[in-house]
């Protein structure tokens, strides 16, 4: 007994340890995941431990998307190389299942928010001071004064940002000090600010606005509206009457690019690359509707069609939505569709309004950034979406047990 009650708590440690590596180092998150199984595994008791997570709403359709990625092994162009490799990438998604039980603490999601807080606090930090000068370019963080990222490089530092910077936002309107408020509010527009004017990345524009304008939505009122209407109206007119700033030339620049992208023609420009892997995916899922091309095809379905053509392979089409549908046709996508619709739909059962809106923002950051990323996929991206969703769905309890209040919003 003793050595289980040790287990749960050096397991619960190191998924809040987890929250805080995954802005930082990727080595760090694959050592804490190591430790996080092999203690799950040796703690034994399996069967409780699923049977406490299957009562949650968004482990089934997780564990679907993860069965369908399954199925595709054994159908498909891909070699078992690709294969594995789509599938490993997938199996993210079975953090779910392990780590809800882990987070039922509610001490432990306490901490976990925090820790990843921290870590966006520490890397605005160093960002800023990399931004000034005062951090010369080196070996260790990836930036310099033009691009400071740190940790990450240019979109995933963007993506994590948005959200601590959504997250610092949904604290500042808790908070019933004021001074907390306030700080709250700082650290929010400094995280804003960092990715709208430091940053370069098209791809946090999106997810920044989409998470900006159901942070207004969610908070209805005229006073809030129309203070929200007039700061994006003094930051869309500082962005066009500054033709210097950042969001204005990535913004032109991506308008330049889509104008002089040709069908058939491979630009090597990030627009132009974009809206090809759209074309040809889209040709690739119309021959493989249903089921797809298989785990892993995407690389081989896709060198095929643009062989002996003046287009360029790729293993990536910088979205999710393709990257699923062409793997695994429209019952993917629909599986995919489904997780998000049943977190959306579940989050007012969280356990306060901080955790339903943090959530649904986790949705709406996942939903956004699938449009121009494979998010999924990628490591870090795709690590933070299957911890936040096991954190914050940890606390869900349904409508009928006794203690849930659900949140109630507009949307």
């Amino acid at each position: 007994m003793t050595m289980v009650l040790s287990d749960n708590k050096w397991a619960g440690w190191i998924a809040v340890a987890i929250g805080f590596s995954i802005p930082i180092s990727t080595s760090l998150d694959n050592i804490l995941l190591a430790l996080l199984l092999a203690l799950w595994l040796l703690e034994g008791r399996f069967r409780e431990k699923v049977s406490s997570a299957l009562d949650n709403p968004i482990v089934i359709p997780a564990l679907m998307l993860f069965g369908i990625y399954v199925l595709g092994l054994f159908y498909g162009v891909a070699t078992w190389h690709d294969a594995l490799g789509s599938l490993k990438k997938a199996a993210n998604l079975l953090l779910i299942l392990v780590m809800i039980p882990i987070f039922k603490e509610e001490k432990l999601r306490h901490f976990a928010i925090w820790g990843f807080l921290g870590a966006v606090c520490l890397t605005m930090l160093l960002s800023y001071l990399i931004w000034v000068g005062v951090i010369e370019p080196n070996n260790f963080f990836k930036g310099d004064q033009d691009e400071p990222v740190v940790f990450k490089l240019r979109i995933t530092h963007s993506l994590l940002m948005a959200y601590g910077a959504y997250l610092f936002l949904l604290k500042a309107r808790q908070c019933i000090s004021k001074p907390s408020g306030i700080l709250f509010g700082v650290l929010a527009l400094a995280a804003f600010y960092n990715v709208f004017f430091m940053v370069a990345s098209k791809t946090s524009y999106i997810v920044a606005l989409a998470l900006g304008v159901y942070f207004i939505v969610s908070h209805w009122s005229w006073r809030s509206t129309g203070i929200a209407v007039l700061f994006l109206m003094i930051l869309f007119g500082t962005i066009y009457k500054l033709p210097s700033s950042t969001p204005h030339q990535r913004v032109l620049l991506m308008y330049n690019e889509a104008k002089q992208w040709q069908p058939g023609q491979s630009d090597h420009s990030s627009t132009g690359d974009r809206l090809e892997f759209l074309t040809n995916s889209l040709r690739l899922i119309r021959e493989n509707p249903i089921w797809g091309a298989g785990t892993g095809g995407f690389k081989g379905a896709y060198a095929a069609l643009v062989k002996d053509t003046k287009m360029d392979p790729s293993d990536n089409p910088h979205n999710e939505y393709l990257m699923v549908t062409v793997q695994t046709g429209v019952m993917g996508l629909g599986l995919m569709l489904w997780l998000f619709i049943v977190q959306w739909r579940m989050a007012p059962l969280l356990p306060d309004s901080f955790d339903f809106l943090a959530a649904r923002g986790l949705v709406i950051l996942i939903v956004s950034a699938s449009l121009v990323t494979s998010t999924l996929i990628d490591h870090t991206e795709g690590l933070f979406y299957v911890w936040m969703s096991a954190l914050l769905f940890a606390g869900w309890k349904s409508a009928g047990d006794q203690g849930a209040r659900p949140c109630r919003s507009p949307l």
